[in-house]
């Protein structure tokens, strides 16, 4: 029951973000082409800006959000009505801090307004219900907002992004998309619970947000882990620098997206639920887990690597090319997180804030730190590398805090499947193909070593399209 309850929201949440983030890449493919590096260096400084105070003003409330909704049996519609009410509040302080900053910041006078604009998002954030329909594992739900959110981003960017003048219309088409998915969620809960209105309860919004402040600072922290980067590149290096590492990363954001927070966002509720239940089975869902997903991670990162040229030079133009050795690196900050995702959210479900707090000050010093002093030597490689770093330091943290499982297991888990992983590498070296043809190649060798050598077995495999298809 519980393969098919985490295959069925894996592959639901799965395959909407791909679909979304798909037409989420494609704009961001195509105003990295009309704006060139330069215009497109300003637009992603100004939209990463923007998403640090987006998490700042969310404050871990999502994620309490979805953990209340799994494990405790009542009033959904009172939980909703505190929590948008205090996200709503939190943005409207958040927002005003962003235009202060902004006005503040060193830099141009357009740069400074795209933040502004990207600003904006922190309103229809505050209401955008996606927590509510993952605690209740209606993922359907999800996926329809974050497809949703993608076709309109995308569709506005077709049809009216022609010329490097559109820089600003751009951000404003990136603020529609959430605007879009915030709508339908809130129309889709209005019509099953009804509208989340009622008194403020001064005594609960504030225990909730106690309560939060943990998961605050994780949140805000693992978006610092992600992309301050762009921001250290932007203070040190010229525009051009910043919007080619920013194209190469957005292919891993990509990934992060539909791989690691499609990952957290399907097998959170469950886990919260089992802990709950039981502390055997919970740790028995763990490992069932983590061989699942150190299956996905490691033919991400080998055959990322090989591939990093071709898949560069087929999304943008050749003055993109000089940014594929950041595709190279950074693609291991995927696999490192999507074996992180696993213990952070163990640590989560069982209610252990501290060591999740921890790990991510940790992780969040190092990433400020280490590109704030590479970045002038180091120039655009630098997030990159030190993202291996810190996300490796979350790991290992997360690990050695997580008592659920054991460090042998890990290893063991890993070891048929990265020599899998290698050898599929190896021929996709010696037998050169063009990208679509190495991928579907790479596929099929990697699955059938992992049958060769017993890490995936066919009734593995059955009952995970039984899972699907029941």
């Amino acid at each position: 029951m519980i393969s098919k309850v985490i295959t069925r929201n894996f592959l639901s949440l799965f395959l909407s973000n791909v679909i979304g983030q798909l037409f989420t890449l494609w704009a961001f493919v195509q105003i990295a082409r009309v704006f060139g590096p330069e215009g497109f260096g300003k637009f992603s400084f100004a939209q990463v800006v923007g998403l640090h105070f987006l998490f700042l003003a969310d404050f871990g409330l999502q994620t309490l959000g979805t953990r209340t909704i799994a494990q405790e049996k009542g009033d959904i519609t009172r939980h909703v009505k505190n929590i948008t009410q205090l996200r709503i509040l939190l943005a409207t302080g958040c927002f005003l801090l962003l235009v202060i900053f902004s006005l503040l910041l060193p830099k141009p006078g357009d740069v400074q307004f795209l933040i502004i604009i990207f600003g904006v998002a922190l309103f229809p954030s505050a209401v955008l219900l996606e927590w509510v329909f993952l605690g209740i594992e209606k993922m359907e739900f999800v996926g329809l907002g974050r497809i949703l959110k993608g076709i309109v981003f995308a569709g506005l960017v077709f049809i009216f992004i022609t010329s490097p003048e559109h820089l600003s219309e751009a951000a404003v088409f990136y603020v529609a998309g959430i605007v879009a998915a915030s709508g339908i969620l809130l129309a889709v809960y209005s019509r099953k619970f009804g509208f989340p209105s009622g008194t403020v309860e001064h005594p609960v919004m504030k225990s909730t947000l106690i309560a939060a402040v943990p998961l605050a600072a994780g949140s805000l922290i693992a978006q610092v882990n992600f992309n301050f980067g762009i921001i250290a590149l932007g203070f040190f290096l010229p525009d051009e620098a910043v919007g080619l590492y920013s194209a190469a990363y957005k292919l891993v954001l990509f990934m992060l997206a539909f791989a690691v927070v499609a990952a957290a966002n399907a097998v959170f509720p469950l886990m919260a639920k089992t802990y709950k239940r039981s502390v055997t089975l919970f740790g028995d869902s763990l490992k069932k887990l983590l061989r699942l997903f150190v299956i996905i991670a490691i033919p991400v990162g080998i055959g990322g690597c090989i591939l990093a040229s071709q898949i560069m030079g087929f999304l943008y133009s050749p003055e993109y090319q000089k940014a594929a050795i950041v595709f190279q690196l950074s693609i291991w900050i995927v696999v490192i997180a999507i074996y992180r995702v696993i213990f952070e959210n163990a640590l989560i479900a069982s209610k252990n804030q501290r060591n999740y707090f921890v790990g991510y000050v940790l992780a969040g010093a190092s990433t400020i730190l280490g590109n704030l002093s590479l970045a002038p030597t180091l120039g655009i490689i630098t997030p990159s590398i030190v993202g291996i770093f810190s996300e490796s330091l979350l790991l290992v943290y997360f690990v050695s805090s997580c008592k659920y499982m054991r460090l042998s297991y890990i290893l063991k888990s890993t070891l048929k499947p990265l020599l899998a992983g290698l050898l599929m590498g190896l021929a996709l070296i010696l037998l050169p193909m063009n990208l679509f043809a190495a991928v579907g190649f790479g596929i099929v060798v990697y699955c059938a070593l992992l049958v060769v050598f017993r890490s995936l077995t066919l009734e593995e495999v059955a009952g995970y399209v039984r899972a699907v298809v029941e």
